[in-house]
């Protein structure tokens, strides 16, 4: 049985046609001009009446650089005489159409990608990032604790001390500035808490007391009787009010600024008094 190699003018499997005709002259040693003509009549049978095994050989080779070839039953180099004058195939399963020899199709064309494929190819290799970020977090919220209870039992000595806790500043208070007898001289305005009476004194600097009544006037004339303060005394927060012919009267001050002034024997007596 003979075979056939047929050449199908054109680059199997994606290779480039030029490249394929250079290494085909360098295998063949044929002629530039002879290897166009090859190339360019198809298909075109290169080499009759030639062994399978040589075929297959030779079309390896040629595939190798890039051709497209196949092996195919030579029928006619198979028929053989008989007795009669008839010629008949060597074998009856080899009769019909040439057959190709499994794997001697030239390779098709590749087909060009979708832009789904493209898409799916390029998301391919995000896919990793995709799943490990998130599984990646939920691991380091899930063995933090753990590791930090585990990082303390190695070197409790090393553990971060807690920061200490700043305290508000308190500020100190202020200090208690006793009042002195300074403090009342000049124009009263004082009034009967029990009565709501309203009258007028002024303290001079000398211990004098002179008292204006319910109008205040420097002006006038301080009004005087035998029961009406003409001095007074402050000690140790006691307001002593002195008569010309009666015994002093000792009040207790409850209050006493440059403004402000109450007195009372915590009894009967109650004064506040104002600046006028």
């Amino acid at each position: 049985m003979f075979y056939r190699i047929v050449l199908q003018g054109c680059a199997g499997g994606g290779h480039d046609l030029a490249t394929v005709k250079r290494e085909f002259i360098r295998v063949t040693g044929l002629p530039e001009n002879v290897t166009e003509r090859l190339f360019a009549r198809t298909p075109l049978p290169l080499k009759e009446r030639v062994a399978q095994a040589d075929a297959e050989r030779i079309a390896a080779t040629l595939r190798a650089i890039g051709a497209a070839v196949t092996v195919e039953h030579d029928r006619l180099a198979s028929l053989v005489a008989v007795d009669d004058g008839v010629h008949e195939l060597l074998a009856p399963e080899h009769r019909g159409p040439p057959t190709i020899v499994p794997g001697s199709e030239p390779a098709a064309a590749p087909v060009p990608p979708t832009a789904a494929q493209r898409l799916r190819r390029r998301l391919q290799r995000f896919v990793p990032l995709l799943v490990g970020a998130p599984l990646a977090l939920v691991a380091l919220v899930v063995l933090a604790p753990i590791a930090e209870e585990l990082l303390y039992d190695l070197h409790p000595s090393q553990a971060a001390a807690p920061e200490a806790v700043r305290r508000p500043r308190v500020e100190a208070p202020a200090p208690t500035v006793r009042p002195s007898a300074k403090t009342l001289h000049g124009p009263w305005r004082c009034t009967d808490q029990n009565t709501g009476l309203s009258v007028f004194w002024t303290f001079g600097a000398d211990g004098s007391l002179i008292y204006h009544g319910e109008t205040f006037s420097e002006t006038a004339a301080p009004i005087a009787g035998p029961d009406i303060a003409t001095g007074w005394q402050f000690a140790e927060r006691q307001l002593v009010f002195t008569f010309a012919q009666r015994r002093p009267v000792t009040y207790t001050t409850t209050e006493l600024n440059i403004s402000r002034l109450r007195y009372g024997d915590g009894e009967i007596v109650d004064i506040q008094c104002r600046r006028p």
